[in-house]
């Protein structure tokens, strides 16, 4: 018989950033940056079932059935399976576990869906095979499959350095709603960042030091996105989406991280009929506020 401790359940947000400068490239290949990450509460929901035998098994459904997860790689590519490997051969050990995944959050749009799912692995396998793993030592695993990751295992607001592993929780002023627009369409994170220019020297953010307090509406204006250009010139349907959210009465409108969702954020719950309009047009649209929890993964 299968005990509480054999099953966890997982529920794993999008973040988005509010601004991304990015400093410069990197000896290893990936960039210097500067961003604030925020949990949303939009979320994958992941099961996991430790099983006697039979391996590692992970099945997937779309929580949207309009919208198939048939572009989901859900082999050794996967980041919740390279997570499972990583912690097996760290570990020593043979995950005889199954996880299925909820999706819920659109693939390849700059809402980091695939690094929580990650974040949600390490933190369940942690758990059900009593690793007794620190917080730094899973941050560690982190950082070995993705620039994101780090980020869901922590506090749901930070700001990020480095290549965004190096994190500073961040106190965020809660009262406001956002509205994701998502373009049908799978922009990958490497691409827009091997189409960068980087020739023109960046300006460094300090939006995040201006989120506690009222000060955050204020703190919009100094918002970039230093890759929002080449995210526009690869999906010029970010302009209208734009334009879309400016007349909704977004108090500001941003691309997340490489794209290519389109958020507006609002001082007031966005109106019901514009939302469902827009969605009766084909757009998915989802509407959201800040997560306010002490961790950004919900734990189950």
């Amino acid at each position: 018989m299968s005990s509480l401790r054999d099953h966890c359940t997982v529920l794993a947000p999008a973040k988005i950033n509010l601004g991304l400068r990015i400093l410069g490239k990197r000896p290893d290949g990936y960039h210097e940056l500067e961003t604030t990450f925020v949990a949303v509460d939009l979320y994958d929901q992941l099961s996991f079932g430790r099983t006697g035998t039979g391996g590692f098994i992970l099945t997937c459904e779309s929580a949207d059935p309009d919208q198939p997860v048939a572009d989901l790689d859900t082999g050794e590519g996967n980041l919740i399976t390279r997570a499972v490997r990583l912690v097996e051969r760290d570990c020593s050990l043979t995950a005889n576990l199954t996880v299925h995944l909820v999706k819920r959050i659109p693939i390849a749009a700059g809402l980091g869906g695939g690094s929580a799912d990650a974040a949600a692995t390490l933190m369940a396998m942690n758990r059900l095979y009593a690793l007794r793993r620190s917080p730094d030592q899973l941050a560690a695993w982190a950082e070995q499959l993705g620039s994101d990751v780090p980020f869901f295992l922590g506090s749901p607001c930070a700001f990020g350095t480095g290549r965004g592993e190096r994190l500073q929780p961040r106190a965020i002023f809660a009262s406001w709603w956002a509205v994701l627009a998502c373009p049908d369409l799978l922009l990958p994170t490497r691409e827009v960042y091997a189409a960068l220019d980087l020739t023109s020297p960046p300006e460094s953010s300090h939006v995040s030091h201006c989120l506690a307090g009222e000060g955050f509406f204020a703190a919009l204006v100094r918002i970039h996105n230093d890759l929002e250009p080449v995210v526009i010139r690869r999906v010029p349907e970010v302009l209208y989406w734009r334009t879309q959210l400016q007349e909704m009465g977004a108090a500001g409108v941003y691309v997340s991280g490489s794209g290519p969702t389109v958020f507006g954020i609002f001082r007031q719950p966005p109106d019901h009929e514009s939302v469902e309009l827009r969605r009766r047009e084909g757009a998915r649209l989802f509407v959201v506020r800040p997560v306010d929890t002490p961790l950004a993964l919900v734990i189950g």
